[in-house]
């Protein structure tokens, strides 16, 4: 993906899109409203909540008959780690590099954390919380500053699910906010404003750019070019 390429007028079709093609808002919705926005991972009815959006999102490996198991794995990782990360509401164009890395030293952990229990070949095997619950587990705490991803933006980005990958696709996506503040503050308003200037106003900015990659990259959608917005435009 080439930064440059990303535009204003592509990030709101993108967004439109991601509402047509998927139901992963309303259960995005539901996660907030039953959390009261703020995800407490020492709240069991949270972790609960959580485990069934992360179901929702496409974990099909964090069985739902099992969540007993993956909630306690997210407490002891809460317990250890949580106090690690930097303040919820600090956006990822203000991060600095040793706060990426405190997050991503984080992801590592908690997805190598115990999330399921199966039976293979007449063996008890456990499986991982994983790379892409683990991102979604980071988004859902810090929903302005954590992007989560999926095996096709792994691939797509050239990142292996390791800590020092995960690092790698923040810095990139901090690049591409920074690139999208910079269109933002041309047109006259800081990117703060922005998911109301796309009338989603309950939307965080990274929620958005998650909703464009998601819809470019996993689902491998072709966005209009400019000329084409511009015919639209002039159609009334």
């Amino acid at each position: 993906m080439n930064i440059k390429d990303v535009t204003l007028s592509k990030l709101a079709i993108a967004c439109l899109m991601y509402n047509s093609l998927t139901p992963f808002n309303e259960s995005l919705k539901l996660l907030k409203e039953s959390t009261d926005g703020c995800i407490d991972l020492t709240n069991p009815t949270h972790r609960e909540s959580l485990l069934q959006w992360l179901n929702d999102w496409g974990c099909r490996n964090l069985a739902r008959d099992q969540h007993k198991l993956a909630s306690k794995s997210i407490l002891i990782w809460q317990q250890k780690y949580g106090a690690s990360l930097f303040s919820g509401r600090k956006p990822i164009w203000n991060l600095k590099d040793n706060e990426l890395e405190a997050a991503a030293h984080s992801y590592g952990a908690l997805k190598d954390m115990p999330g399921a229990e199966r039976i293979r070949n007449g063996k008890k095997q456990m499986v991982s919380i994983g790379e892409t619950a683990a991102s979604k587990i980071l988004f859902a705490i810090r929903p302005e500053a954590l992007m989560p991803w999926d095996e096709a933006m792994r691939k797509r980005f050239k990142c292996d699910g390791r800590p020092d990958s995960y690092f790698n696709y923040l810095k990139i996506i901090q690049g591409l906010t920074c690139h999208i503040a910079d269109l933002c503050q041309a047109k006259g308003f800081k990117i703060d404003n922005l998911p109301k200037k796309l009338d989603r106003p309950d939307a965080t900015v990274l929620a958005l750019v998650n909703e464009y990659i998601w819809v470019t990259v996993t689902r491998g959608r072709a966005l209009p070019p400019a000329s084409i917005l511009k015919q639209w435009a002039e159609l009334g």
